[in-house]
């Protein structure tokens, strides 16, 4: 059975997520508007769907973690996170550059949600769970 660390983990982590992808919508005018500037400047015209494909694999390397972290109790796809998280502060004074619109918000919010979902895989009962991994071929507990 899942700690309480992990399960809120799973909790924060999926919820910063949805966050992302309301962040994405709301900004999606705005980046395809600078996709079209930006081609209109290098000749090279690129369709707005490399905006969708690139959030998509993104989101399906995010849900890939989750589930190796989650699920499969994979202490390397933690790191990744941490790593990943840490990141992401770097850019953190872009949401402060300019007027605060619904995106940056979402964002703003997203990471904070990102940031509680790290600091649950560093409590005790998350460790001793990540760190306790059943092997396959152990039998079940007798009754």
């Amino acid at each position: 059975m899942k700690p309480q660390s992990i399960k809120l983990f799973d909790y924060f982590y999926l919820g910063s997520m949805f966050l992302g992808l309301l962040a994405f919508i709301s900004s999606y005018p705005t980046l395809k508007a600078q996709l079209a500037a930006q081609g209109a400047q290098t000749g090279v015209a690129v369709p707005p769907s490399v905006i969708w494909i690139g959030y998509a694999v993104g989101v399906l390397i995010g849900l890939l973690l989750w589930y190796l972290v989650s699920q499969r109790r994979v202490v390397i796809a933690k790191w990744v996170i941490v790593a990943f998280f840490l990141f992401s502060l770097i850019g953190m004074g872009d949401y402060f550059g300019g007027p605060l619109v619904l995106s940056r918000i979402y964002g703003l919010v997203g990471l904070l949600a990102q940031a509680l979902a790290v600091a649950m895989l560093f409590r005790g009962d998350a460790i001793r769970w990540l760190n306790d991994r059943p092997t396959d071929d152990t039998p079940p507990p007798a009754a």
